[in-house]
């Protein structure tokens, strides 16, 4: 269906023709690579592979058009990756797509199509990374050697005693280093310190 809309919006434009059409997000970056159109759309809904992902493929691959993004995902995050790989137009399915032939043609003429409530998503969530960022280098910073030690093994989910015996101490002083790590990680509990850790990215979760 959105090969369909896209279709009929560049016949209805002078001096646009399509090169290529893929399916998947493997064949797109291909084509692109290969054809080096000015002007690729992606749907980042694609089965099989994130949207992103393709993005990312795009430009590692040394693609250097233009790119219009049609998505159903509207989330800060998401729509922050989008506008650091440098797209030009970010149109929210379904309603975005009625306005897909009027973005390539903007894009095509050097403008940008992104609506202003997602560029207000995406400062957003670029404030929380920023806010997370450095809340994660105060904690991190104020965690000892062994505190990094005991938070690994209880991710592990090792007992107090078993991470006593693994490092040599007793299991009260296992307990007097958990307690210093649930209140520099402000949590109560094994899971919330775990989780919370991994937030901020202390730790990695196998």
């Amino acid at each position: 269906m959105i090969l369909g809309v896209v279709r009929l919006a560049c016949d209805a434009l002078p001096d646009v023709e399509i090169v290529a059409e893929a399916s998947s997000g493997p064949a797109a970056v291909e084509a692109a690579s290969s054809l080096t159109p000015d002007l690729a759309v992606v749907d980042l809904d694609l089965p099989g592979i994130d949207g992103v992902t393709v993005l990312r493929a795009l430009r590692d691959r040394g693609f250097a058009g233009r790119i219009v993004v049609v998505s159903e995902r509207t989330d800060g995050a998401t729509v922050l990756d989008a506008m650091r790989l440098e797209v030009d137009a970010y149109l929210p399915k379904p309603d975005g797509l009625r306005r897909i032939g009027d973005a390539i043609r903007r894009v095509l003429e050097g403008e940008r199509a992104i609506d202003a409530a997602l560029e207000q998503a995406a400062v957003l969530e670029l404030g929380r990374f920023a806010r997370q960022a450095r809340e994660s280098s105060e904690v991190d910073s104020s965690l000892t050697p062994r505190e990094r030690e005991i938070l690994e093994l209880l991710a592990e989910g090792l007992t107090m005693q078993q991470i006593g015996r693994r490092l040599d101490i007793s299991p009260r002083t296992v307990e007097t280093h958990v307690a210093n790590l649930y209140r520099k990680l402000a949590v109560r509990s094994r899971v919330q310190a775990v989780s919370r850790a991994a937030s901020l990215g202390l730790i990695e979760l196998r």
